[in-house]
């Protein structure tokens, strides 16, 4: 069972525009994921969630079903255009091509933290995942750039990684621009 009293310890006292990377196994990641989105929502964040393991209306209901606000969730999902599934008309969710469209992606979170207003957070769902869909040195670059950003603009990060799994590289380059490392 994941701690969920130990994220929410660890992301009190943090100033905006923080950075975490909660390292876990793939048995928990998903119960890792809901634990640090509720944990948000439940402090009045509104929720970036960039999604490269689960599709629009699935990630929802999953939300729904442990309670998470969704009203204060909006989805990039990198999933279901690529995978053909019908995508629904909603105002809380942008289909994006695929989790290798680095550019439309980085466009996509610079309009939406835009659109929303209020103590925000970027959550990257998986970057395991989005290491599958991109060349390592071009994903780094990606996150740098995207974490940089985030800092600059004081809104808070917020990644999940499978810590056994991730390129060791990648890792390291991600871990320096993290203000806590959590394994969970």
């Amino acid at each position: 069972m994941v701690d969920i009293e130990k994220i929410e310890k660890e992301l009190d006292g943090l100033p905006e525009g923080w950075i975490m990377l909660l390292e876990t196994s793939a048995e928990n990641s998903l119960d890792v994921a809901i634990a640090a989105v509720k944990a948000l929502t439940d402090k009045k964040y509104k929720g970036i969630i960039l999604s490269a393991n689960r599709p629009y209306s699935n990630l929802i209901d999953v939300y729904k079903r442990n309670n998470i606000n969704t009203e204060r969730i909006f989805v990039l999902d990198c999933i279901s255009k690529s995978q053909n599934i019908n995508l629904e008309r909603a105002n809380d969710v942008l289909f994006l091509e695929s989790a290798s469209a680095l550019s439309n992606i980085s466009i996509s979170i610079d309009e939406t933290i835009k659109k929303n207003e209020g103590k925000k957070f970027i959550f990257i769902d998986s970057i395991t995942a989005m290491l599958i869909h991109n060349k390592s040195d071009i994903f780094v670059r990606f996150i740098h750039y995207i974490l940089t950003a985030l800092r600059i603009k004081k809104i808070n990060g917020l990644l999940i990684s499978l810590g056994t799994e991730t390129n060791k590289e990648v890792r390291a380059e991600i871990v320096q621009l993290c203000d806590k490392v959590i394994k969970v």
